[in-house]
């Protein structure tokens, strides 16, 4: 029953949303429930790597939550399990931001400007960094290392935009390698958290 629940509710809270923004904003259902191409009129190719990198978020932060839902409740693997749940929120979010361009659109509307949401990521995932270093040592950390040197490398190329390179194919492809990076980490990590 309380699965049921669950599912209930993982359905319900979504289109709840669309008819809150419904009523609240006068946003057409049609544009909050159908296909983005279909709506743009462009080609079902338009945003192929942004999409699949979607997708690759996803994994990533589904690898982060089942894992650590199958970790015993034993205190030894108590802090692999809170890793791999701050590891899954943090994707998910990242994921989030990817999706819904938190930091271009969404938080430079309400008048925070792109560069401090970046800062609030950076200071973020320093403070993750930190708690949880001797876990990520002992771990194939190189994985995680070459994610956010390609995120790193993204985020300068967005910020710094130089002539004469074309961004859209520079910063979108480091940053498709940071996000196969960063779940082939997770992948690994995961695994290897589990028992036998």
């Amino acid at each position: 029953m309380p699965a049921l629940v669950l599912i209930a509710a993982a359905a319900a809270v979504p289109i709840g949303t669309v008819l809150l923004l419904r009523v609240w904003k006068g946003v057409p259902i049609h544009l909050l429930t159908s296909d983005v191409t279909s709506i743009a009129g462009v080609p079902a190719y338009t945003g192929f790597l942004s999409q699949l990198g979607i997708f690759v978020w996803a994994g990533a932060a589904a690898i982060c939550f089942f894992c650590a839902w199958l970790l015993p409740a034993r205190p030894e693997a108590q802090e692999a399990r809170r890793f791999l749940l701050v590891s899954g929120l943090l994707t998910a979010v990242l994921a989030c931001d990817d999706l819904f361009l938190l930091h271009e659109e969404f938080f430079p509307s309400l008048g925070i400007p792109e560069k401090a949401v970046f800062a609030g990521y950076a200071a973020f995932v320093l403070g993750y960094l930190v708690r949880f270093r001797r876990l990520i040592l002992g771990t194939d950390y190189i994985l995680l290392g070459l994610a956010f040197a390609a995120f790193a490398t993204s985020i300068g190329l967005d910020l710094v935009n130089p002539a004469g390179i074309n961004p859209y194919l520079y910063e979108d492809s480091a940053k498709f390698a940071g996000i196969v990076s960063w779940s082939g980490y997770f992948f690994r990590t995961g695994a290897g958290a589990l028992p036998g």
